[in-house]
């Protein structure tokens, strides 16, 4: 419990790069995957899992007012529920990952709104800071920013934990899916990854 605990504080830290503080890129999949799963025990599965999640998206390019599903969401998610059903299963990364992948998909797509809605509610700040900028009260600027930053970070931390919960409560057969249509997980693995190196070869020829 309380590696989930600190997992779901290091995804609110993490989330915070994306936007709202810092962007140090820490919050993309390939270092998000990895921290979780260090908070959990298994940074190879975070590792994997980011990856996946890294070239899913690849060709989506958050551009001005473009917003992508929401990928730091999306690894930390995925690497958490695949360390769970690897824990309590006893089922292999591969399997674990590409299932966890599944579900957690959905529940990045859905943080967007989310996203964009956090985003237009700390844009609504910008008129106040103005305001008390122009009758020099530069404390706001601070207390305002402070605020955009917690808002993102909490949101963020709730997120994750409500949805690691339900995805935690998902059947035992799902999780066992593979091994019950004896299907080899590495296969669907390999496929994913060539689907997304096909989608990367295509934007770059796009965009030659």
């Amino acid at each position: 419990m309380l590696n989930i605990v600190l997992a779901s504080l290091m995804t609110g830290v993490l989330s915070c790069d994306t936007v709202t503080a810092g962007q140090f890129m820490l919050s993309r999949p390939i270092i998000m995957g990895p921290v979780i799963g260090l908070c959990l025990g298994n940074p190879y599965v975070g590792f994997i899992a980011g990856i996946c999640v890294e070239l899913i998206w690849s060709s989506v390019i958050p551009i001005g007012s473009s917003t992508p599903p929401d990928m730091p969401m999306t690894s930390a998610l995925a690497t958490a529920s695949a360390i769970f059903s690897i824990s309590n299963y006893g089922i292999t990364e591969f399997p674990a990952i590409i299932l966890a992948l599944v579900v957690s998909i959905p529940c990045g797509i859905l943080f967007q709104k989310a996203s964009l809605k956090i985003r237009l509610r700390n844009s609504d700040t910008i008129d106040k800071i103005k305001a008390d900028v122009a009758k020099d009260k530069y404390e706001s600027v601070n207390f305002f920013t402070l605020f955009a930053i917690l808002r993102v970070f909490l949101v963020s931390a709730f997120f994750f934990a409500a949805c690691y919960i339900l995805i935690t409560q998902i059947p035992r057969a799902y999780w066992m899916l593979f091994s019950i249509l004896n299907i080899a997980p590495w296969v669907i693995l390999r496929f994913i990854y060539i689907l997304c190196f096909a989608q990367l070869f295509e934007m770059f020829v796009k965009w030659k």
